[in-house]
């Protein structure tokens, strides 16, 4: 459907489309490696059979759908018209769409694809990701409103009286979520270490002992809950990639001193401990989204840790000087 909104030259083959697909939705520094530059039959095998798993869970934490939407709108009318057609007749969504609302719908049905695939939502819940236009989004600058604040049991953001409905918080996932993501690899490090074999995905739950077990589930909730804050406000509120960025770094700053302690040693149950103990006693007040009372929870903090590890920020909890 999407292939006649690119250029011919990409349009004709089917590995082009695929890659130009995965290049408008994801947003990586030009020094990163981008997990889909691959052989173009890697590329065509996407296409043709559409499992994604594997390259959904790399791409997840770079998903930016400001490029994919732009590539859409300016698209020729025709074009529009032929994938607002096609996505109406496959039934593929409850929402309006047509030539002038396609570039946001389109958009919303792939991230929701690849939210799918990478484990984050259950199939059931993949129409309940509800999207606003970039221009609809909330200002959370100060002085802009008179009061943000999270209405929990309702899962919305008020704003001056009016409910802003935001994505439903990630079903426990972090069983479908594979080994891949590096903040699960630094775990089973500190697991290897403190118990002498080695853990792995494989073989958590058979080897580790049930308060490791317990320790890893706990670690999981709080990352979901950390990628639930990030991925359900980047289409609520207006410039949040960059709040984001600067609410990471603000944590970042605040837990520096804790994460090179010294002290620890190779102990990463105890260094990541201290770390989360740090960081949950920190103003985070660097970034404009400390504006939203309510929504900045303590296991949200906590998850920050592991979503720095998946940022390179933080490498390892046991190794302090790794390359």
């Amino acid at each position: 459907m999407v292939r006649s909104c690119f250029n011919h030259n990409v349009a004709k083959s089917k590995a082009r489309t695929v890659k130009k697909m995965f290049e408008l939705i994801t947003n990586y520094k030009d020094n990163e490696e981008k997990p889909y530059d691959l052989a173009d039959a890697t590329l065509r095998n996407y296409f043709n059979n559409g499992k994604i798993n594997d390259l959904a869970i790399k791409i997840w934490n770079h998903l930016d759908r400001i490029k994919f939407e732009q590539a859409i709108n300016r698209a020729s009318d025709d074009a529009r018209t032929t994938l607002a057609t096609s996505i109406k007749n496959g039934r593929y969504t409850t929402k309006r769409v047509d030539r002038g609302t396609v570039a946001h719908v389109c958009t919303d049905l792939f991230i929701g694809i690849i939210d799918e695939a990478a484990g984050q939502i259950a199939p059931k819940n993949k129409k309940s990701f509800p999207r606003t236009d970039r221009e609809s989004k909330i200002d959370i600058r100060t002085g802009q409103h008179q009061t943000i604040e999270y209405i929990k049991d309702k899962n919305v953001i008020r704003v001056d009286g009016v409910d802003h409905p935001i994505s439903p918080e990630l079903a426990d996932g972090g069983s479908s979520m594979t080994s891949e993501l590096p903040y699960k690899s630094a775990l089973y490090e500190i697991y290897t270490v403190k118990l002498g074999k080695k853990i792995n995905n494989q073989n958590m739950k058979q080897e580790a002992p049930k308060n490791i077990v317990s320790h890893f589930d706990r670690q999981q909730r709080d990352f979901n809950d950390a990628a639930w804050y990030e991925h359900s406000l980047r289409d609520t509120v207006a410039d949040f990639d960059n709040q984001f960025s600067l609410l990471k770094q603000d944590a970042y700053d605040g837990i520096e001193e804790t994460y090179y302690n010294d002290e620890y040693g190779t102990n990463g149950m105890k260094r990541l401990r201290e770390v989360q103990d740090k960081i949950i006693t920190i103003t985070l007040d660097l970034s404009n989204l400390k504006n939203i009372d309510n929504i900045l929870s303590n296991n949200i903090k906590k998850g920050l840790c592991h979503l720095m590890v998946n940022d390179k920020l933080i490498k390892s909890w046991v190794d302090i000087n790794e390359d």
